[in-house]
């Protein structure tokens, strides 16, 4: 391979491994060693917020559902089977989570319907609930799909000014950041080391031509 293109490929790759080596470690900092991805969202308009199955579903790891109400009033969360959900629900004034960004950490939400939405604590349709002053939490578990979770204020009450976090947390994640980091940085330790060995070879050569040119002459 002439040296002009070995050059070339070296600077690439070290440029690659570089690169893979800052986003591992940026993922690793940004994850922690216990592997946690964070998306939040305030929603401003009143009625309930809604996580659907398309996301509460969509990662194989158990996912954790905070609510918080910045007016410090009473929240009610609670997951069901989507059907049973989507029926209590029908057509009342709801904010569906319906996107997230990584790795800004932000949360999509949709506005539908324009019914009033009536105390639906009561209802007999779900798995799991919680209740708290200011916030709730559940831990949502996979398998049981699909589900749907709902934050109200627990009884016929609008809520608003609430804040929807979903945390999915996988300990490997954090590993196989690791891991491309380490790799990244093997792989541009390498490259430079090979530019670096090559540039000391050509100048080698080029003080030997010299060398050879003058006894020459």
């Amino acid at each position: 391979m002439p040296a002009s293109a070995r050059r070339v490929l070296g600077a690439v790759v070290a440029a690659l491994g570089i690169v893979l080596a800052v986003v591992g470690a940026w993922i690793v900092v940004k994850l922690g060693p216990s592997g946690e991805a964070h998306f939040s969202v305030t929603s401003k308009a009143p009625g309930a917020v809604v996580v659907r199955s398309d996301m509460l579903n969509s990662v194989d790891v158990p996912v954790r559902i905070t609510a918080t109400r910045s007016d410090g009033g009473a929240v009610w969360l609670a997951v069901a089977p989507s059907t049973d959900a989507n029926a209590v629900l029908a057509t009342s004034t709801v904010s569906t989570v319906s996107g997230a960004h990584y790795p800004s950490g932000m949360l999509d939400l949709r506005a539908s319907g324009a019914g009033t939405l009536t105390d639906i604590s009561t209802s007999d349709v779900w798995r799991l609930s919680a209740k708290g002053v200011r916030s709730a939490e559940l831990v949502v578990d996979q398998g049981r799909g699909p589900e749907t979770a709902v934050a109200t204020s627990g009884d016929a009450t609008a809520l608003k000014d609430v804040t929807t976090t979903l945390t999915w947390a996988n300990r490997m994640w954090f590993f196989e950041a690791l891991a491309a980091a380490m790799i990244g940085a093997i792989i541009a330790a390498f490259a430079l080391n090979d530019l670096w060995q090559g540039r000391l070879v050509e100048a080698q050569t080029d003080v030997s031509g010299t060398t050879t040119s003058e006894e020459t002459t």
